[in-house]
């Protein structure tokens, strides 16, 4: 499970592991955002929230909107990136945190 701070949220990944380790998912992009079970690439990050977007609707609960993607769900641009805790689009200058930042 990703780290929680002491109120639920989740917590960012550490700055040595961003844009430097692969995802834990793919094994080919490099760690941008903290996922479940470990640190994900963008694309792979948009993956994991759309799919508990699908249980949460099949089982009537709400869910917290994802705005993440590669490319950009708002502009289409492929210049997106993120720092471990926040997602950002260079060209449409769309910004959204996903987690605490990191201590």
């Amino acid at each position: 499970m990703a780290a929680l701070s002491k109120n639920g949220k989740p917590v960012g990944l550490e700055a040595e592991y961003v844009g430097k380790l692969p995802c834990s998912t793919c094994g080919i992009r490099s760690m941008k955002l903290p996922g479940r079970q470990g640190g994900l690439c963008i694309p792979c990050y948009a993956e994991e929230c759309a799919a508990a977007g699908r249980r949460a609707a099949t089982a009537g609960t709400w869910v917290a909107a994802s705005f993440v993607g590669d490319p950009c769900l708002a502009c289409g641009s492929r210049s997106v990136d993120a720092n471990g805790w926040a997602f950002w689009c260079n060209s449409c200058e769309m910004q959204t945190a996903v987690a605490l930042p990191p201590r």
